[in-house]
C-alpha cells in the first residue's frame, strides 16, 4: 500500500501525517459529497443485450448475489432503477461521440418529465436517538441503525413520504463524524425543495426474512432536506463536477 512505501522512506513523516482510518468509515465520505456509489444495476429486465448479459453472468457475480434493502416494496424490478441524469452523472456521457452504444436510449431520457433530482437529507436528531432507545425497551425494537455505515444491504431503497405521498427513495445512508449526523443521498420528486422537512420511511415491511438484518418495527424518520454535496468544503471549494452538479 502506498501508506508503507511512504513510511519505508521517511518513519518521521509517517508518525506525525499518517492516521489510520477504519474500512467501515471509508464509504461514509461519499455522504458528504455527494456520491451514490451503489445503485441497482438496471439489468435484471429487457431483451437483446441485456439477456445476453444476464445469462453469462455468474451465480456469484454481484448482480446475482446483491440485495434490496428498505421500506420500499415492490414487484416490479424497474422501479428501483436509477438513470445517470437523476444521480447527477450525465457529465460523464461522451455526448460528441458520432455514435456509441445506447446513446439514441440516453437521449430520450434526458428531459424526461419523470427524471427525479438529486438531494441530500439530515436525520432528525431526536429520532435517530428514539430508534437506538427502543433497543433497550421491552418488545420489538425499532430497525437498529448501525454507526458508521446504516446500509444493510447491497442497494437501498427507503420510502421518503411529503403528506403521506411517496415522493422519493433514499439510496445511502450512513453517519458523518464531520457532520456529527446521520445522512442520506436520495432521489426525489423535482418539486422538493431545500429545506422542506419530509419524513422517511426506516425499516423492513413487518415481517422480514432478510438474513442481514433483525427482526424490527418500522420508524418515521423525519428528515431534511439540504444542499448535495452537504459538506460546505465540498460545494465551496471542489472543482466544478458532478459533485456541484445537483439537480
Amino acid at each position: 500500500p502506498p501508506a508503507r512505501v511512504i513510511c519505508r522512506f521517511d518513519s518521521n513523516y509517517c508518525y506525525r501525517r499518517l492516521v489510520q482510518c477504519g474500512s467501515r468509515a471509508y464509504a461514509t465520505n461519499t455522504l458528504e459529497s455527494g456520491w451514490i456509489p451503489s445503485p441497482l444495476p438496471g439489468i435484471y429486465t429487457g431483451d437483446g443485450m441485456l439477456a445476453d448479459y444476464r445469462d453469462w453472468l455468474g451465480a456469484d457475480s454481484y448482480e446475482a448475489t446483491g440485495a434490496i434493502g428498505g421500506s420500499f416494496v415492490s414487484d416490479n424490478v424497474e422501479d428501483y432503477y436509477v438513470n445517470p441524469f437523476e444521480l447527477g452523472y450525465d457529465f460523464y456521457i461522451g455526448w460528441k461521440k458520432s455514435d456509441f452504444v445506447g446513446k439514441d436510449a440516453l437521449a430520450s431520457m434526458k428531459d424526461a418529465p419523470t427524471n427525479r433530482k438529486k438531494a441530500t437529507f439530515e436525520w432528525n436528531r431526536e429520532d435517530v436517538l428514539n430508534v437506538i432507545a427502543s433497543a433497550f425497551e421491552a418488545g420489538a425494537p425499532q430497525k437498529w441503525i448501525d454507526f458508521p455505515m446504516v446500509n444493510y444491504a447491497s442497494s437501498s431503497a427507503d420510502m421518503l413520504l411529503q403528506d403521506d405521498k411517496m415522493v422519493g427513495m433514499s439510496r445511502f445512508t450512513s453517519y458523518s463524524g464531520n457532520e456529527r449526523c446521520v445522512l442520506s443521498v436520495v432521489v426525489v420528486d423535482q418539486d422538493v425543495e431545500i429545506g422542506d422537512v419530509l419524513t422517511l420511511k426506516w425499516g423492513e415491511p413487518e415481517p422480514t426474512r432478510k438474513t442481514s438484518t433483525e427482526p424490527h418495527r418500522q420508524a418515521d424518520i423525519r428528515v431534511r432536506v439540504s444542499p448535495t454535496p452537504f459538506a460546505s468544503e465540498a460545494r465551496e471549494n471542489y472543482a466544478e463536477s458532478w459533485r456541484t452538479r445537483s439537480a
